[in-house]
């Protein structure tokens, strides 16, 4: 695939330091999934009553290195920009990227990597990314991506934990950085992102304009080799390392590619799309469906290290962006911010959105701000098993995360016994894919509290299926409220609570209640000053009495959030115990 001098390497038995253990060569589920189009509707033998599949027919395993994967049809496209920097305009064309990725797999194989080894990537996006990352992979290499919001403490503590040999990170980490070695003191090449002054670390720049380091091809791989290691928080608990494995990556992308469901339009010798890429490479969102999506159909990814307002819209208008992932912050940003207007976003005809569910009221507001009818695709993933559906290319049903990607399956359960429910029933989502993870590193008692022992991953969301095979989802199986005995969803408040027109945003959770056992408490953001007496008189005549805010109405300046989106309710629940 790659030009230039090379080298070809050997194949490594795949094992992975770990002082006195090793973990093992991991290997994906090899059930089949049946061939069959157009079966949405619940299976009818009694052993698989009331299991969900795709419309859409299983696609074929591809099988190999997951950088042949993502590059697979490039001779198209290799003159195009592939990345480039929304602030400086450092930018990569696709044949330029190909030579750096094997540039620097020439760097790792010369540092005295091998196949399974870890190195650790701790930078905000930006063009180098993709090169650091996609290197790694090529040779066998195992990228763990740290947040570059981390701490020092939290950094070194993923360094660590995954036992990472090689650090790639950013100046604007350097502090971070020098701090977290000093408490480290384990040996730990270091590579920067240009200039810095942190001791002994190499320039990243430097190294791929070096014409003495030796290009390398990609390696041959089995499917169930590591491919990356990701850390999560998963359905509950502190962050482990998520073992995702060729396999799982390289069917995932031809999944999500599915003409059923893909409205990214491949590039030509006249056009090319073009992707923002904010959404955080370090996350499945943005590494999966921006920058591997992206280069797999040719478009152009324009990075951001963070939101800054005026370049996030002049990046969509500049850039003539077609297709604009966003989550539920962005959407709230578009909307009430003037900076994006209706010409700015004039080229911006689909809005994928992951993470945290769409409300009805903020798309037609949205819309009507656009003035034109914007297509929204909401989609579900999590870091354990990808991404699992979405809302198919031509037809939308919002405040749903879609239908099942070919290859899942589905079903619901009872949350407190486990039982197998009618679909349309509201319960924990269990889903089974090929593009599961193998389980958590070095982490077997969370594994199999994820994972049965049939294959089910147990996800911790809450929802249903509609008569068309709709997803939705209605909370988490933690977040639920139980107001004497009887459950209430937060997210359905919050929903209601959003249509007042003062409300801004808004966070619900429970809090204990001596008779009650615990009864909702909601935290609002407002755009003007309101009474807690209008956000429960808006509330009275909406909901059954066991739903009403008995907990009281708090006002907030902001609610806390993860970076895709996602309320903090534990967050909420430690300001409301405070």
């Amino acid at each position: 695939m790659f030009c230039s001098q090379r080298i070809m390497l050997p194949m490594w038995q795949i094992t992975r330091k770990t002082g006195a253990k090793t973990l093992p060569a991991v290997r994906l589920s090899t059930r089949a999934f049946p061939n069959t189009v157009g079966v949405r509707s619940l299976c009818t033998s009694p052993a698989f009553r009331n299991i969900v599949k795709s419309d859409v027919a299983d696609q074929e395993q591809p099988t190999g290195n997951l950088v042949n994967t993502v590059f697979e049809n490039v001779t198209k496209w290799g003159s195009k920009t592939a990345v480039e920097c929304s602030v400086t305009g450092r930018n990569y064309t696709y044949n330029q990227l190909l030579d750096y990725i094997s540039k620097w797999a020439g760097f790792l194989i010369n540092l005295g990597m091998q196949k399974g080894d870890v190195m650790a990537i701790y930078m905000p996006n930006c063009p180098e990314y993709p090169i650091a990352l996609l290197g790694a992979i090529s040779i066998g290499i195992i990228p763990t991506p740290i947040n570059p919001k981390y701490t020092a403490e939290e950094f070194v503590k993923q360094v660590s934990d995954s036992k990472a040999q090689v650090l790639v990170g950013d100046p604007g980490v350097e502090t971070a950085i020098i701090e977290g070695i000093n408490r480290y003191k384990k040996p730990l090449h270091i590579v920067m992102n240009g200039p810095t002054k942190v001791p002994g670390a190499l320039n990243m720049l430097d190294i791929l304009s070096d014409a003495t380091i030796p290009h390398a091809d990609t390696v041959q791989v089995k499917n169930e080799d590591i491919v990356m290691l990701p850390y999560s928080s998963g359905t509950t608990g502190p962050p482990k390392g998520v073992v995702l494995s060729h396999g799982a990556f390289s069917i995932n992308i031809h999944m999500c590619m599915h003409n059923y469901f893909c409205l990214t339009e491949e590039a030509t010798d006249s056009s090319q799309e073009a992707y923002v890429g904010l959404l955080p490479f370090y996350h499945v969102s943005g590494v999966l469906c921006q920058m591997m999506a992206g280069f797999y159909k040719g478009a152009k990814v324009v990075t951001m290290a963070q939101m800054e307002p005026n370049n996030f819209v002049d990046t969509i208008s500049n850039h003539k962006v077609g297709i604009l992932h966003l989550v539920p912050p962005l959407i709230n940003f578009v909307l009430h911010s003037p900076l994006a207007t209706a010409e700015k976003l004039a080229s911006v005809r689909v809005i994928p959105v992951g993470a945290a569910p769409v409300y009805p009221s903020a798309v037609e507001a949205l819309r009507q701000k656009l003035k034109r009818n914007v297509f929204f695709q909401e989609l579900y993933g999590m870091t354990e098993i990808l991404i699992a559906s979405m809302v198919p290319a031509d037809q939308e049903k919002i405040g749903t995360s879609g239908k099942l990607l070919p290859n899942v399956t589905a079903k619901i359960i009872d949350t407190a016994t486990g039982d197998l429910l009618p679909s349309s029933s509201t319960g924990e989502i269990c889903l089974k894919s090929p593009a599961t993870m193998t389980g958590y590193f070095n982490n077997d008692e969370a594994t199999s509290a994820t994972v049965d022992k049939d294959g089910w991953v147990h996800t911790g969301d809450v929802g249903f299926f509609d008569e068309e095979g709709y997803m939705k989802i209605v909370d988490r199986t933690k977040e639920l409220i139980k107001v004497k005995g009887l459950q209430v969803s937060p997210s359905e408040l919050e929903e209601i609570l959003r249509q007042h027109p003062q409300v801004l945003d808004v966070g619900v959770v429970g809090i204990p209640h001596e008779r009650s056992g615990e009864v909702p408490r909601a935290y609002v953001v407002t755009k003007s000053k309101i009474s807690a007496d209008d956000i429960h008189s808006f509330l009275d005549n909406r909901v059954a009495p066991h739903k009403k805010l008995s907990g009281g109405v708090v006002f907030v300046d902001e609610l806390p959030k993860t970076n895709t989106g996602k309320i903090l309710r534990k967050d909420l629940k430690k300001m409301a115990m405070g």
